[in-house]
């Protein structure tokens, strides 16, 4: 392991709490700065057509609900939590950031498997909350997964 500041290990014990690998609050927005962002790269999410969601307001409206019985619009899915697993996890700290990439995978509340490799970027500020988050991950495959919901139909070129 490498010899971690004292302020890498106090953000790396966040983005723990905000991941859940260590006891989180029970409103994980709190971990955020009062006007931190958080950047998401698929805009239809959560929102129509906007990436960055700025304040802790916003925020916990992209925190996922460990409740699993939810009406969802038509066209859209997300995830069971209860059934959520992470893989192949990679985590950097360096001065105010932490890089943090893993796969996710879990089953959606309509029952499909979903994988997908994330990769975050914490950027803290002085007392330790999170400023700003860059959520970076496959937008097309979770689109395709979680709106569209429709099973890709190979090409048979040959009669």
């Amino acid at each position: 392991m490498p010899d971690y500041t004292e302020t890498e290990l106090r953000n790396l014990h966040v983005v723990r709490r905000f991941l859940n690998e260590e006891p989180p609050p029970d409103d994980k927005s709190t971990l955020f700065a009062e006007d931190g962002v958080w950047w998401n790269g698929l805009p239809l999410a959560h929102s129509a057509g906007r990436t960055e969601h700025r304040g802790r307001d916003e925020i916990r409206k992209l925190l996922p609900s460990q409740t699993t019985n939810v009406r969802l619009p038509p066209g859209r899915d997300k995830y069971d939590m209860s059934t959520a697993e992470t893989t192949d996890v990679i985590t950097l700290a360096d001065g105010d950031y932490v890089v943090r990439q893993q796969n996710f995978s879990a089953r959606t509340v309509n029952g499909r498997e979903y994988r997908n490799t994330y990769c975050f970027v914490f950027r803290f500020n002085e007392a330790g909350e999170i400023a700003y988050l860059t959520e970076h991950w496959n937008t097309w495959h979770a689109y395709r997964e979680l709106f569209n919901q429709f099973d890709v139909e190979p090409a048979n070129p040959l009669p």
